[in-house]
């Protein structure tokens, strides 16, 4: 309705006798009820432009009314200023302006929904919702949402916003900083009258603001997630009794930052500690359900203290939640109104797209999901594969990462056991890899998949594959994912970790001197396994009546049973595999897990080592009480300092009078650290290196279905020879250290009986210690015989500097020669890490420790003589080469 009917058909004595204002009348005329939101996700700048109101209605018939009706109009407008002077009650000047605000928050970045919103001011009949709140920077941002189309502006803090306007919804949206929890003044620009008017109101958004807490660690929740609102692709929980439910409602991405909606089935959770900070929860006793608002790190681990009430006594609960997401997950309609009564529409992200394909070969984006089924890579964050389309039908060529398939099947499992032999999909096998032909029925759309094991003869099924027709690029015909790759995945001499089913375990002692009461483990490694398994965790240790016991939580919920201290123990709760067992503190235990993950269950042997400085277990070794809480080794240059190793004592160093590239450090038991450094004044050096934290094992990497990725033993290995640092733990024989060492350090085992070198001065060395057997006939660095080396039962090679790149020339100015020459060392350099990786790699695989001599690099006589001491700690004859050395320093 226009102004002019409401003047028109509205008394004025009525106007004058409500105790609000013309104006506010004239709102509520105006105001439409409240709809779908504008989108305004960016922070707000100030802005003192004024808006053109663009809805102002313009059809003849309303302005002939308008004309009618002027002389009206221009007398009521004389009486309603009057009254304004005097009735000011909401009504402010357009110069006024709100106090400074303070709209800093504890909350960390990303967007939130507010858990409630009060307005007062006006006349009520214009609705005020704020939608969301977003965080950036520490500071909080509102998106106001006004049920009129007439706000063009809006002052809150001394600044001022203009609006987003809505015509179709009916709406003026503001995004401003808001003060959370305390009473703030908003004054609106309203142009719904012959005059803008500025409209005072007090707006209050709730939001729980948490309060620093260090019973958790800060987490990042930062992502390269596109911002949108999320279904996580999966959600599991640990801890607890198992009797409480915990599920992820919905994962908000904005501005690169990830908060999740965590909701617990009790009404008795009243607090939540996480991210370092302790939250307070919007209880729902109707729903049973306690519900927080937490920044996550995605497809990891994140530590969550629940305190619940519903117990005689309050009581915190350790949880551990692990949210799946990735850039192809489900968007969803947020949870929660929006602010306006309904919710938005969801949006489809690009990869999601659909495209038309003409004839063609394409490499395209795969994935599949499914147990013990993966594209090659298996690591990769993205997968492809090759696709045919010939008159809009679709032939794929897969290659799987394992060769545990011998046929695959586009169907369930019960289709492939029905379906004729001839529609099975055989292997090809190249290079190593096993690729299958399959036909696509349809692309962009999950379809059934079944593989059959050669093994046991048995289709598995719970499989799905899907081609996502947007990523298609097209490539000349005959390309394969691998290219001219061969499948490296060998198997090294070491024992298998699996073990039968009758295996047992000793019996611990795992008595303590520490007090009753629960402990985080200060360190905590393990070993053993496949490799497919990406960790084994200790949440805690519990002292109860002078005995510990672990916490021992897996990176899989397939582990149902697990063997320790001679009994069997059932996993507790749901989500990953979690259980409770008795340990002997400061010393390796051996457990055996049962995983049902593969097509039938095996049992897999494992060794742990939990920490805690101080502790002495009765039978075992007391711990260094000084010792650091994790171990420390650098991966960019020699220490000056002899490295914490948790578990073994320091003892004494070795003195290095004239060499620069090493230095040996002693401990208890006679075990020796060498750090030799193989990358100074080489094409190898890495300026950026960091040192690496032992005890963490490197950070968890997770595959686009959100899954763990496991590291075999082979591939820590062969990420160590890539520092600029190689740390070599010297191990006499019969001596044990905590489980896990070997994923950080090069472990060398006494005695090295057999020694394949193609360095003359290792060789020369080697043979005044005479402490070791050399391997004969092997070849050089660059075409090495394995077959000898197998034969010949090597368990230590030592290579010549003459494998590490040279260091390349830097050009300070445009140089036309020098440049030419740079380039070729580059490519050089290149080629010859090439090498040196490979080889590294081929010895890795036989499970042959590397060590590169670099005393032909030292400077002078004596330094190059000095390496004898390398040698002498390697061997168990320090004293013997010492005795060289000194006679030589003569």
């Amino acid at each position: 309705m226009s102004i002019a009917l409401v003047m028109a058909f509205t008394p004025i004595a009525s106007v004058l006798a409500d105790d609000s204002t013309y104006t506010q009348s004239t709102e509520s005329t105006v105001a439409s009820t409240e709809s779908t939101e504008s989108t305004v996700d960016s922070v707000p700048q100030a802005d003192n432009s004024t808006q053109v109101n663009n809805n102002a209605e313009s059809d003849s018939t309303k302005t002939e009314k308008k004309a009618n009706n002027k002389d009206t109009i221009e007398k009521q407008e004389s009486k309603i200023k009057k009254a304004n002077k005097t009735n000011n009650k909401s009504v402010t000047s357009k110069k006024s302006t709100s106090s400074t605000l303070d709209f800093s928050t504890t909350l960390s970045d990303g967007k939130y929904t507010p858990t409630g919103f009060t307005f007062s001011g006006g006349t009520g009949k214009v609705t005020i919702k704020c939608s969301k709140i977003t965080v950036t920077d520490g500071k909080a941002y509102g998106t106001i949402v006004f049920g009129s189309i007439y706000y063009s502006k809006l002052k809150t803090g001394g600044e001022e916003y203009t609006s987003t306007v809505d015509n179709k919804a009916k709406t003026s949206t503001f995004v401003v900083p808001v003060d959370l929890n305390a009473e703030q003044e908003i004054v609106g620009t309203t142009n719904a009258m012959s005059e803008t008017h500025d409209v005072t109101y007090t707006i209050k958004t709730t939001l729980d603001e948490p309060v620093e807490d260090n019973s958790t660690a800060r987490v990042d929740n930062s992502t390269i997630i596109p911002d949108a609102t999320y279904s996580a692709d999966s959600f599991k929980y640990s801890g607890g009794t198992g009797k409480i439910k915990i599920t992820c409602s919905q994962i908000i991405i904005s501005n690169g930052k990830a908060i999740a909606t965590i909701v617990f089935s009790s009404p008795y959770y009243s607090q939540l500690k996480a991210n370092g900070l302790l939250y307070k929860g919007e209880i729902d006793s109707k729903a049973k359900t306690s519900t927080y608002q937490i920044p996550i790190k995605l497809n990891c681990d994140n530590t969550i203290i629940g305190t619940t009430t519903a117990m005689t006594e309050t009581h915190d609960i350790t949880y551990t939640i692990n949210a799946a997401l990735t850039s192809n997950s489900k968007e969803i309609t947020p949870n929660k109104d929006n602010g306006n009564g309904n919710n938005s529409k969801n949006n489809n992200s690009t990869t999601n797209k659909k495209k038309k394909l003409k004839n063609g070969t394409y490499k395209i984006k795969t994935e599949v999901t499914g147990k013990m089924f993966y594209i090659f890579p298996k690591d990769a964050s993205v997968h492809y594969s090759i696709l045919t389309v010939k008159n809009g039908k679709y032939k794929a060529v897969i290659t799987l990462d394992g060769q545990g398939y011998d046929y695959v099947y586009m169907g369930t499992e019960s289709q492939a056991n029905k379906a004729s032999r001839s529609t099975w999909s055989k292997y090809k096998a190249k290079n190593g890899f096993y690729s299958y032909t399959i036909l696509v029925s349809k692309l962009d759309k999950r379809l059934n998949i079944s593989g059959h094991s050669k093994k046991y003869n048995k289709w598995f099924g719970d499989r799905t594959i899907k081609f996502y027709s947007s990523t298609a690029k097209k490539v000349k015909s005959g390309t394969t994912t691998t290219g001219n790759k061969k499948n490296t995945n060998k198997s090294t001499s070491k024992k298998s970790s699996v073990v039968s089913s009758s295996a047992t375990t000793a019996s611990v002692n795992n008595t303590t001197t520490l007090k009753n009461g629960t402990y985080s483990p200060q360190s905590f490694s393990w070993s053993g396994g496949s490799g497919r398994l990406a960790y084994i965790k200790c949440s805690k240790i519990t002292v109860k009546n002078g005995r510990s016991y672990a916490t021992i939580v897996f990176s899989s919920s397939s582990y149902d049973a697990l063997k320790a201290s001679g009994t069997r123990y059932s996993k507790s709760g749901g989500g990953l595999s979690t259980f409770v067992i008795p340990i002997k503190l400061n010393t390796n235990n051996t457990i055996i897990g049962r995983t049902t993950a593969m097509s039938e269950a095996h049992w897999i042997s494992y060794s742990i080592y939990a920490y805690i400085a101080g502790a002495t277990s009765s039978g075992g070794s007391k711990s260094n009480s000084s010792a650091s809480s994790t171990v420390k080794l650098s991966k960019t240059h020699l220490t000056k300092k002899a490295p914490t190793i948790v578990g073994l004592n320091y003892k004494s160093t070795t003195k290095i009078k004239k060499a620069k590239y090493f230095k040996i450090y002693n401990y208890d038991k006679g075990v020796k650290l060498i750090e030799i450094d193989v990358a100074k004044k080489t094409a190898l050096y890495k300026k950026n290196a960091k040192t690496v934290m032992a005890s963490s094992k490197s950070e968890i990497e997770y595959d686009e279905e959100g899954n763990a990725i496991g590291k075999s033993e082979n591939e820590f290995t062969e990420e160590i020879y890539q520092n600029n640092v190689v740390n070599y733990l010297v191990v006499p024989k019969g001596v044990e250290i905590p489980a896990g060492l070997e994923k950080d350090i090069i472990i060398i085992h006494q005695p090295a009986k057999k020694t394949f070198t193609t360095s003359k001065s290792a060789t020369s060395m080697l043979k005044d210690l005479d402490s070791t057997k050399l391997t004969k006939k092997a070849g050089k660095e660059t075409d090495l015989n394995y077959r000898v080396i197998i034969k010949s039962k090597t368990d230590l090679a030592i290579l010549s500097s003459a494998m590490l790149p040279a260091k390349v020339e830097k050009v300070s100015k445009i140089n036309i020669f020098k440049a030419k020459t740079v380039k070729k060392q580059k490519a050089k350099a290149k080629s010859m890490k090439i090498q040196l990786q490979t080889v590294e790699k081929r010895f890795t695989a036989l499970g042959v420790p590397v060590v590169i001599n670099r005393s032909d690099n030292e400077k002078g006589k004596l330094a190059k003589a000095e390496w004898i001491k390398v040698y002498g700690a390697i061997y168990g004859s320090s004293k013997e080469a010492n005795k060289i050395f000194n006679k030589e320093a003569r």
